[in-house]
C-alpha cells in the first residue's frame, strides 16, 4: 500500500503518521555474544532464546499499521486494516494494543494485552457496538481472534520465563522464492497449562537473531501452524522487524496474512506532521481499558 490507511485521530484511538522518518542511528549498543554451552541442549536453547531476547530491547515503543487479510481453505479472501502499539516493558513483560479500522462492521474492535514475565498474561477484548471491555480468561486464549488464524496467546511475544527450552538443530530454512536463510531451531514447551500449545520451535537466525519461523503443536502433540516472518527492515541501523507475517492452519487450510504499510519504532525519534516538534513516546496510559474508548 502507497498511501496511509488512517485518517486523523487521537492517539491512543488508531494513530496517524503522515510524517517521515528522520535517519538515525538507535544509540542502544548490540550486546555481545555470549560463549554458548553447546553439551547441554536444555541449557543451550535457554541460553540461545534469551540472547535473541536480549538483543531486541530497548526500542522503547512501537507503531505499525497495515493489512490483514483472511483466506479461506478454498482461497477466498476478506481484508482488514489494523493499527498495532507495543510499549516495551522494563520489568514484566511489553503491553499491546491491536485495533481494526476497516471493514465497518468491526471498526473499533481492539485487543489488549499485557505481559508477564512470571505468569499468565492478562488479555481484553473491546466490543464498540455495546461499549463493552471482555476479560479473556485463561480458558479462552487459545480462541480464534476474531476469525484469525491468531489465538489470543498468540498475540503476545514469547517471554522466555513462560516456556521451558531445548535446542534441537542449527539448519537452513527455506521458502519459495527466498535464499536460504541460517537457522537455530530450539524448541519451547509453555508452562501455562491453559496454553493451547504443547511446544512450539522456534527457528532464530543465526547472524541477525531475529524469529524467522515459529511452528506451533496442539495438545494432542499433532502439527497445527506455521508462522512465517519475511521482508525484514532494518529500523534505526540496530532493530529488525518483518513486514510480512503469515500464520498458516495445516489442520484447516486457512491463513491469516499481516502486510505492515508502516513501522516506526521510539516514537521520540520521529517529528510531528504539525507541530514539527518531536513526538512523545507512548505511556501506560495509552495501554488501559480506558484507553480502548
Amino acid at each position: 500500500m502507497k498511501t496511509s490507511i488512517l485518517m486523523p485521530c487521537a492517539l491512543a484511538l488508531c494513530l496517524s503518521f503522515a510524517f517521515p522518518a528522520q535517519e538515525h542511528e538507535s544509540g542502544v549498543p548490540i550486546p555481545p555474544v555470549p560463549s554458548f554451552d553447546t553439551e547441554d541442549p536444555v541449557a543451550h536453547g535457554t541460553a540461545l532464546a534469551s540472547y535473541a531476547d536480549l538483543r531486541d530491547q530497548g526500542w522503547k515503543d512501537e507503531v505499525s499499521q497495515g493489512r490483514m487479510t483472511l483466506y479461506s481453505a478454498a482461497g477466498d479472501s476478506v481484508e482488514r486494516s489494523f493499527t498495532r502499539m507495543v510499549l516495551e516493558g522494563a520489568v514484566d513483560g511489553d503491553k499491546i494494543l491491536v485495533r481494526f479500522l476497516t471493514p465497518a462492521e468491526i471498526k473499533g474492535v481492539a485487543a489488549l494485552t499485557h505481559e508477564h514475565a512470571q505468569d499468565s498474561d492478562d488479555n481484553w477484548l473491546y466490543l464498540p457496538a455495546n461499549k463493552r471491555v471482555r476479560r479473556i480468561s485463561g480458558a479462552n486464549k487459545t480462541a480464534s481472534f476474531q476469525g484469525t488464524e491468531f489465538t489470543y496467546e498468540d498475540l503476545s511475544n514469547l517471554e522466555i520465563a513462560e516456556y521451558t527450552w531445548r535446542f534441537l538443530e542449527q539448519a537452513e530454512l527455506e521458502r519459495e522464492g527466498e535464499e536460504p536463510q541460517p537457522v537455530y531451531r530450539v524448541e519451547a514447551r509453555p508452562r501455562d497449562a491453559d496454553s493451547g500449545y504443547s511446544r512450539i520451535v522456534v527457528s532464530y537466525h543465526r547472524d541477525h537473531w531475529r524469529r524467522e519461523r515459529i511452528e506451533y503443536w496442539d495438545r494432542a502433540e499433532r502439527k497445527l501452524k506455521t508462522w512465517d516472518s519475511s521482508a525484514w527492515t532494518l529500523h534505526h541501523g540496530r532493530f529488525w522487524r518483518a513486514v510480512s507475517i503469515e500464520m498458516a492452519n495445516h489442520q484447516t487450510g486457512k491463513r491469516t496474512t499481516l502486510d505492515s504499510a508502516k513501522v516506526y519504532l521510539d516514537l521520540s525519534r520521529y517529528k510531528s506532521s504539525r507541530t514539527g516538534e518531536a513526538r512523545a513516546n507512548l505511556s501506560d496510559s495509552n495501554f488501559t481499558t480506558q484507553a480502548f474508548q
